[in-house]
C-alpha cells in the first residue's frame, strides 16, 4: 500500500510539471510575440501567437482542473485573436467571461472580446464588453480598455469621444489615432500639436505617418503637412528609406496642387539623402520637368535623362520615358494629333504643352473636324490666349456645334460631331435601327482607354437614331468620375473643356 502511494504521489508531481510546464512554454510564447508586435515584425508576432494558442489549449485541454486551466483558457483566447483568427477564439472567451471568477482574467477576456467586435464591425457591442476594463485597478488594462473605447467611438463618428478616450491611453497607437480623430473632426491645428508630441517621443511608423501627413495636407493644406514633415526630419531618429519616401509623398501632393517649385525641392532633397538615390526621386524631378514644357521641344532632355536612370526608379522611368516620347511624336492625322494633346493634358500633366498642341491641330488643318474642338480645348490651358481663341471661334467656326455649345445653345449637330470624331480615333459607334440592334443599343468600347475624362467621351458615342435624351454627354463630378445621366432638357457643359 505504502508503495502505491507512492507511485500516485509521483504520477500527480509529474502530471503537475507537465501542465506547468505546457502554461510555461504558452506565456514564453506569448511574450516573444508581443516583443514583436512591438517592433512592428507582425507576420512573426502571428507565428508566435499560433503557437501561445497551441501550447494554452493543450492545457485547458488535459489539465481542466488544473490552478492554471483559467489562464490558459484566457490566453488561448488572446492568442487567438492576436493571430487574426478572432472566429476561433469566441468560443474560449465566451467561456471565460461565463466561468472565470478572477476579476484580472476577466478584464483580459473582455478587452479580447473587444476588440473583436471591433473588427467585426460591431462598436456597441464592443462598448457593452468594456464597461469593466475602463474602470480597472490596473493601469495597463485600462489603459487598452480607453484604446479600443476610442476606437469604438471612430466607429461612430463620434470624434470629440474617441479624442477624450485615446487621451487617457498609454497604448503606442492611441497617440497616432488620436491625430487621425482630430482630422476627421476638422481640427488640423490640435492635429499638429499631437505631431510634435509623437516626434518627441521619437516614435515612428512610416504606415503612421505616411497617412497622417496625407490627412493633415487635406484638412489643414500642403503647407501644414510640409511643416509637419520638417519637424519629424529635424527631431526624430527616422530610417533614410523612409525619409525619402515621405519627402516624395510630400513631393507628390505639391505636384497634384500645381506647386511645381516646391515638388521639384522635395524631390531634389528626397535625391540627396544619405542613403543615397535609388532613382525614383530622379523620375519624378524629371516628371516636373516634363509639366513645365511648352513645346515638344523642350521634351528631348527629359527623354535623354530619363535612358539613364537605373535601379528603384528604372520601371518609372520606362513608362514615363514612354508617354513623353508618344506625346514629343510628330502625329500622323489630326485625330493622332488630337490624342496626343490629350495625353499632355491629362496623363503627363502639361497643360502648357497640351493647349499648344490643340493649338497646332487647330492651325494645321483649319477644316478638320478636330479644328473647332481643340480649339475650345486649348481655351482654359492658355488662359493668355482666351480672347484671340474666342476671336478665332467666332469668325471662322461661328456655325460650330462646339462653339455653339460653349456659348450654351445645344443642338443636334453636336451629336453628330461627336460621332464623326468617334469614327475618325477608330471608335465604332453602334447604330439604331439596322442589324436587329434597337436604337441606344449597347455601345462598343474604345480600343484604347480614354486619356482623361475631359476629352470625346468616345466610349458612350450616341447612335444616330438615339433620342435626345440618349445623344446627351455623360457628366462627371470634379474627379471626373461618371454620374447618371444628364435629364433630357439639360444642356450640354458650359465648361468648355469638357465639351
Amino acid at each position: 500500500m505504502r508503495r502505491g502511494a507512492g507511485l500516485v504521489a509521483v504520477a500527480l508531481t509529474l502530471s503537475g510539471c507537465a501542465y506547468y510546464n505546457a502554461m510555461w512554454s504558452a506565456e514564453r510564447s506569448a511574450g516573444e510575440a508581443r516583443r514583436l508586435e512591438a517592433r512592428g515584425q507582425e507576420a512573426e508576432a502571428r507565428t508566435r501567437w499560433t503557437l501561445a494558442a497551441v501550447k494554452a489549449e493543450s492545457v485547458v485541454t488535459h489539465h481542466p482542473r488544473s490552478r492554471w486551466a483559467d489562464d490558459a483558457l484566457v490566453l488561448q483566447g488572446e492568442a487567438l485573436a492576436r493571430a487574426g483568427s478572432c472566429g476561433t477564439a469566441a468560443r474560449p472567451i465566451a467561456k471565460a467571461l461565463a466561468t472565470v471568477t478572477d476579476e484580472a482574467l476577466r478584464e483580459r477576456a473582455a478587452l479580447v472580446a473587444a476588440d473583436c467586435a471591433l473588427l467585426t464591425g460591431q462598436p456597441a457591442e464592443a462598448e457593452r464588453a468594456l464597461a469593466a476594463a475602463l474602470a480597472s485597478n490596473d493601469a495597463g488594462r485600462r489603459s487598452r480598455a480607453e484604446y479600443l473605447a476610442g476606437r469604438a467611438s471612430v466607429s461612430r463618428s463620434d470624434y470629440d469621444g474617441a479624442v477624450a478616450h485615446f487621451r487617457r491611453s498609454r497604448e503606442p497607437a492611441a497617440l497616432p489615432a488620436r491625430a487621425r480623430a482630430l482630422l476627421a473632426a476638422g481640427q488640423p491645428e490640435a492635429v499638429r500639436a499631437v505631431l510634435d508630441t509623437l516626434t518627441a517621443e521619437n516614435r515612428f511608423n512610416r504606415d503612421d505617418w505616411t497617412q497622417l501627413l496625407d490627412g493633415l495636407a487635406g484638412a489643414g493644406g500642403v503647407a501644414a503637412a510640409s511643416t509637419a514633415l520638417d519637424r519629424l526630419l529635424a527631431r526624430a531618429r527616422v530610417p533614410a528609406a523612409d525619409g525619402i519616401a515621405l519627402l516624395i509623398a510630400d513631393g507628390d501632393r505639391r505636384l497634384v496642387r500645381g506647386d511645381l517649385d516646391g515638388a521639384a525641392g522635395r524631390y531634389r532633397q528626397a535625391a540627396a539623402m544619405p542613403a543615397g538615390d535609388d532613382g525614383v526621386a530622379r523620375v519624378r524631378g524629371q516628371r516636373v520637368l516634363a509639366a513645365r514644357a511648352a513645346t515638344r521641344d523642350d521634351l528631348g532632355p527629359v527623354v535623354a535623362e530619363l535612358t539613364h536612370i537605373v535601379g528603384a526608379g528604372a520601371a518609372d522611368a520606362r513608362t514615363l520615358h514612354d508617354l513623353v516620347s508618344r506625346v514629343s511624336a510628330i502625329p500622323e492625322s489630326p485625330g493622332a494629333g488630337f490624342r496626343l494633346a490629350e495625353l499632355a493634358r491629362d496623363s503627363l500633366g502639361a497643360p502648357r504643352l497640351a493647349g499648344q498642341l490643340f493649338l497646332d491641330l487647330a492651325t494645321a488643318d483649319t477644316g478638320s473636324i478636330f479644328a473647332p474642338k481643340a480649339l475650345v480645348a486649348a481655351l482654359p490651358l492658355l488662359p493668355e490666349r482666351h480672347d484671340s481663341i474666342i476671336d478665332v471661334l467666332d469668325r471662322v467656326y461661328t456655325a460650330s456645334p462646339y462653339t455653339r455649345a460653349l456659348r450654351g445653345d445645344a443642338s443636334p449637330a453636336f451629336a453628330a460631331a461627336e460621332d464623326s470624331l468617334a469614327r475618325a480615333l477608330g471608335v465604332v459607334v453602334a447604330r439604331g435601327g439596322g442589324g436587329g440592334a434597337p436604337a441606344g443599343a449597347a455601345r462598343t468600347r474604345p480600343r484604347d482607354v480614354l486619356t482623361g475624362p475631359r476629352g470625346p467621351w468616345l466610349d458612350d458615342a450616341p447612335a444616330r437614331g438615339a433620342t435626345p435624351a440618349a445623344r446627351a454627354r455623360p457628366r462627371v463630378d470634379d474627379r471626373g468620375r461618371r454620374v447618371p445621366a444628364a435629364r433630357p432638357t439639360e444642356r450640354p457643359s458650359e465648361r468648355p473643356d469638357r465639351l
